[in-house]
């Protein structure tokens, strides 16, 4: 089963956040995708396969 997580973040943020997923979900990561709003803030979206172990 997939899961999505979502965060919000400022640009100088990104990276932390693309990084902590890569770590966090290894292999199990599928994507990231990052979505800007008009005001500037972004929106990350981290789709991970779940394990029924955890």
């Amino acid at each position: 089963m997939e899961l999505t997580v979502k965060r919000k973040a400022f640009l100088e943020e990104l990276p932390a956040i693309v990084e902590g997923a890569v770590s966090r979900y290894g292999a199990r990561l599928r994507k990231i995708v990052i979505e800007e709003d008009a005001k500037g803030c972004y929106t990350v979206w981290v789709t991970y396969e779940h394990l029924a172990t955890e």
